[in-house]
C-alpha cells in the first residue's frame, strides 16, 4: 500500500490585524519531500502517520508539511505558493492508494473564508474521486460543507491542551489503511450547533468538555460510529459557516447521522456551561495579597494571544501592573512582540539602562505605546523547544530578545512572535517562572498542560485584543444568526 501524505496548518483570526505571510510558514515549520524523513523531528501529525504506516508495512510518500504560528488572515499569495508546492509533489507521486492530509481547520486569507477547503478541494481535484483521502484537524477547527464533500473522513484532536497530534494522526493512517485494505465505505455526517464559546472552557479535562468527550466515546463503543470528533471551534472567525461541530465517521449511514445528531443536541444543551470568570490584572494582584501563598499565579492575557492570532504586542497588562505598583511589590514576568524595543535593547547591551516606548507596534488600532525605563538584563537571538503541552520537541524562534528589569518586573521583549504558552519560553532567557508572583501567559487554555505543574491559581483576564474572553465586545458581521451567545436561541430546533 502507498499513501500519500502531507500537512499544511496554521489558524487564522479574523479579527486580527496582523497578517501571515510565506515567510511565517518557512520559519515556523517547513519540509518538504523526504526532508520529512530527518531524524529527531517534533511531535507531530507527521509522526503518527509514520508510526502507522511502519506497523503496517505501508510506503509513505510525502509532499509538503508546513506550519505557520497563528495570525490574522493569510496573504493570498503565500496559499497560492503552498498550494502550488502541494500539486507539484503530488504530480511527482505514483501509484498510491490513499491520501493522508494535516490541517487545521480555522485558516482564512483575505480573499476566501476557507483556505483549508482550497486545498482539500485542490488535493481531490489533483487524485480523483476515486482515491479515498482522510484529513487531521485541530478541534478548533470550523468544519464546512466543502469539507465533508471532498473528504472520505474527518479525525479531529481529542485534547486541548493538544496533547495529542501524533495520535490523531495515528487514528486516522489506521482508519484509511483499514478502510483501503477491506474497501469498506466510510460514512461522515456533520451537525453543527449555532453557539460560539469561549475558549478558556474547551479543555477537555474539565467540564462541559470531558462529558461531552464521554458521550462521544460511548458512542463509539455502542458501534454507533467508528470515530467521533468535537469541534469546538476556535471564537474568532467571523465567517458564513460558523458553528460548533460533531463529525461522526461511520459504517452504518443512519447510525451514524443518529450518533451525531445525539450528541450535537448534548452540546447544544449544555451551552451556558461555557461561561468564565474574568478577572483585571488589578484584581489578580489583589489576591496575591489576600492570599499571600507561596508560588506563582499564572494570568492569562489571552486576548493577545499569538496562538490565537493576536500579535502579542498588547501593554494593556504591564500598563496596569506599573500604574498599581507591582513594579515594587511582586515578582512579575511579561512578554511582549515588539522588535524595534528588542533590538534597541540589544545594542544598547546587557546592562545599559534606558527608557523606550513598547508595545502596540503591529495592533495599532487597540493601544498605545507605553515608555518605560528599566536595565537590560538579557539581549540575543533565543531558540527554546515545548515541552508536552505543545508540539513536544519543537522549537521556537524568538529572534532578537531583550529581558528589561522595571523594578520586580521582568519584560521579555521578542522579535518574532510565538506559542507562549510553555515555561521554556521565560526560561531560555533565564527567568523561572516558579520563583514569581505573577507570570504572564498569552494563551486561552494551551499553556495549562506545562503551568499546571506549577499552580493551581490560574486567572483568565478582561483585556483587549483580538482574541479576547469577552466575546461580546467583538463586533461579528458574517456569521449566521441567530448564534448564541449574542441571540436569543431557547426556540432553536438543531436539525
Amino acid at each position: 500500500m502507498r499513501i500519500v501524505v502531507g500537512g499544511i496548518l496554521q489558524e487564522s483570526n479574523t479579527f486580527s490585524t496582523k497578517p501571515s505571510t510565506i515567510e511565517d510558514f518557512y520559519r515556523y515549520f517547513y519540509l518538504v519531500g523526504n526532508e520529512l524523513n530527518k531524524p529527531n523531528l517534533a511531535e507531530n501529525e507527521w509522526s503518527g502517520f509514520k508510526k502507522a504506516a511502519e506497523e503496517q508495512g505501508v510506503t509513505l510518500l510525502p509532499t509538503l508539511y508546513t506550519q505557520a504560528v497563528s495570525s490574522g488572515p493569510v496573504r493570498r499569495e503565500a496559499l497560492d505558493t503552498l498550494k502550488q508546492t502541494l500539486l507539484t509533489m503530488l504530480d511527482q507521486a505514483e501509484d498510491y492508494d490513499g491520501v493522508l492530509f494535516a490541517m487545521h481547520g480555522a485558516w482564512v486569507t483575505e480573499d476566501s473564508e476557507s483556505a483549508d477547503n482550497e486545498i482539500i478541494t485542490a488535493i481531490r481535484n489533483k487524485v480523483g474521486r476515486t482515491i479515498p483521502i482522510v484529513i487531521t484537524l485541530d478541534s478548533h477547527a470550523n468544519i464546512t460543507k466543502a469539507m465533508l464533500d471532498n473528504v472520505d473522513a474527518i479525525v479531529g484532536y481529542q485534547t486541548f491542551p493538544h496533547i495529542d497530534y501524533a495520535s490523531t494522526a495515528y487514528r486516522a493512517a489506521t482508519l484509511l489503511f483499514d478502510a483501503i485494505q477491506t474497501n469498506k465505505k466510510l460514512h461522515t455526517v456533520l451537525k453543527k450547533a449555532p453557539m460560539i464559546v469561549q475558549a478558556e472552557k474547551h479543555t477537555t479535562y474539565l467540564e462541559p468538555m470531558v462529558s461531552l468527550w464521554d458521550e462521544a466515546k460511548a458512542g463509539e463503543a455502542r458501534a454507533d460510529s467508528v470515530m467521533t470528533s468535537l469541534f469546538a471551534v476556535q471564537p474568532w472567525l467571523d465567517v458564513k459557516e460558523m458553528g460548533f461541530s460533531v463529525v461522526v465517521v461511520g459504517e452504518d449511514l443512519h447510525k451514524a447521522e443518529a450518533e451525531a445528531q445525539r450528541l450535537i443536541e448534548l452540546v447544544w444543551s449544555r451551552r451556558k456551561e461555557f461561561e468564565i470568570d474574568l478577572y483585571s490584572p488589578s484584581q489578580v494582584l489583589a489576591k496575591l495579597a489576600e492570599e499571600q501563598l507561596p508560588g506563582p499565579v499564572v494570568a492569562s492575557d489571552s486576548a493577545d494571544s499569538p496562538g490565537a492570532g493576536s500579535s502579542g504586542d498588547s501593554n494593556a497588562v504591564l500598563r496596569e501592573l506599573l500604574s498599581s505598583g507591582a513594579d515594587q511589590n511582586y515578582r512579575c514576568l511579561l512578554s511582549m512582540v515588539d522588535a524595534v524595543s528588542a533590538r534597541s535593547a540589544h545594542e544598547a547591551g546587557v546592562g545599559s539602562r534606558l527608557k523606550l516606548r513598547v508595545g502596540h507596534t503591529l495592533s495599532t488600532t487597540t493601544g498605545s505605546p507605553l515608555e518605560i525605563e528599566g536595565d537590560v538584563v538579557y539581549s540575543g537571538n533565543t531558540k527554546f523547544r515545548f515541552g508536552g503541552g505543545m508540539v513536544a520537541n519543537l522549537e521556537a524562534n524568538m529572534g532578537m530578545c531583550a529581558v528589561i528589569q522595571i523594578g520586580k518586573i521582568s519584560l521579555l521583549l521578542m522579535e518574532n512572535p510565538t506559542f507562549t504558552g510553555d515555561p521554556a519560553m521565560y526560561r531560555s532567557v533565564g527567568l523561572e517562572p516558579s520563583d514569581a508572583d505573577f507570570v504572564l501567559v498569552k494563551s486561552a487554555a494551551q499553556f495549562r498542560a506545562e503551568y499546571e505543574k506549577l499552580t493551581d491559581r490560574i486567572y483568565i483576564l478582561d483585556t483587549p485584543g483580538a482574541s479576547t474572553a469577552n466575546l461580546k465586545s467583538l463586533t461579528f458581521v458574517n456569521i449566521p444568526r441567530p448564534m448564541y451567545p449574542f441571540d436569543e436561541t431557547a426556540d432553536i430546533v438543531l436539525k
